[in-house]
């Protein structure tokens, strides 16, 4: 048995990614006051903290007992690469030994991180590499948001901006991802602008109805893929459990609720699957009435079988597209070279499990 794997046998319960409710209650054996909680949850997520004794304002006494007791980061760097472009992809162990994946992306106004929501993903879209995984199990509140923390630290990008489009569907892991975004847009958390959270689904649509209930302040993406249902099946089965006419609806429910919002569309260009002329079409057809923005991504290669489009054709779809009465932008292919890039992500060696039952 290995060092890590000694280490993460002897674990301990984590405190990230806990609200200043949950850290009361795991410390109340220890009789401290609730103001305690609200200290220890701002020093793990605001300023970061690695260890309970940079905690300066509380007693040494409570230091050794929350040692002894908690810990607070989990994951550990397993390999980070950086691209000819910059963008930079980290390999994280978890406690289990398991993997999980997070893209940073620097452009000149904004850094994005884009975070990881489960160990693999339960919903196959063909073109997907996390998809042919399989799922393993869903990420804590705390893995997501470690994510954030350690990059911080490792990353000389300052993060301006979240998005939940790396490994896994963030709405079936609703719970913790809706918990993570909620400690990392609170001003005492990691105090990232909630305009500036963006959460990505593939069409979970009872998730976004109460995504919407709840009065979320966070950015909704969907990942479309597909103008028609036909073709969505062939290439997304959750388009099975979830036709494209409920996934409209729900959108629609969406922005009657959120009138000043604009929902954004995630569209993968298939060379010879959804990049011709009559798609682009339809595409402007079934968009035109959200007020939305849409980013077509031209696909990058990976073991799946799939292209990119041609140069000539990707600017047949665009120059079609250019008419459209929504907002469209062609997103630049990053990280390819170290298979960051949209689409890509996969752990090798993972453990498959069960898909989730919708």
């Amino acid at each position: 048995m290995d060092s890590k794997t000694t280490h993460f046998q002897d674990k301990k319960d984590s405190l990230l990614g806990r609200t200043t409710e949950d850290i009361h209650e795991l410390m109340e054996p220890l009789g401290e006051p609730q103001y305690r909680a609200n200290q220890i949850y701002k020093w793990i997520h605001y300023h970061n903290a690695d260890s309970f004794e940079e905690m300066t304002n509380l007693p040494k006494s409570l230091h050794n007992k929350l040692t002894e007791q908690f810990c607070i980061k989990t994951m550990r760097l397993e390999k980070k690469t950086i691209a000819r472009d910059g963008t930079e992809k980290y390999l994280w162990r978890l406690q289990d030994n398991r993997f999980v994946e997070s893209v940073v992306i620097p452009e000149i106004r904004r850094n994005t991180i884009c975070i990881s929501s489960q160990v693999g993903c339960s919903l196959a879209c063909t073109f997907c590499a996390t998809g042919s995984m399989g799922l393993v199990r869903n990420l804590t509140a705390g893995e997501i948001i470690e994510q954030v923390l350690q990059v911080k630290k490792l990353s000389s990008h300052g993060i301006t901006n979240i998005v939940f489009m790396g490994m896994g569907e963030p709405f079936i892991n609703y719970n913790r991802s809706i918990q993570a975004s909620r400690i990392m847009g609170d001003p005492e958390g990691l105090a990232i602008a909630t305009k500036r959270i963006t959460i990505s689904t593939s069409g979970i649509v009872p998730k976004i109805h109460q995504y919407t209930d709840e009065g979320l302040p966070f950015g909704l993406a969907i990942s479309l893929h597909a103008p028609n249902q036909a073709l969505r099946e062939k290439i997304m089965p959750i388009a099975h459990k979830f036709p494209l006419e409920q996934l409209m609806s729900g959108v629609r429910y969406y922005m009657q609720a959120k009138k000043r919002n604009r929902v954004t569309f995630e569209y993968v260009l298939l060379h010879g699957i959804n990049d011709t002329p009559a798609e682009a079409r339809e595409l402007i057809s079934l968009l035109s009435q959200f007020r939305c923005k849409l980013n077509l991504i031209p696909c990058n290669q990976n073991f799946l079988g799939y292209s990119p489009p041609p140069q000539e054709d990707l600017e047949k779809f665009v120059s079609i597209m250019m008419d459209a009465p929504f907002t469209v932008t062609v997103r630049k292919n990053r990280g390819e070279d170290i298979t960051a890039a949209c689409g890509q992500l996969a752990v090798e060696h993972q453990e498959k499990s069960i898909f989730i039952k919708l």
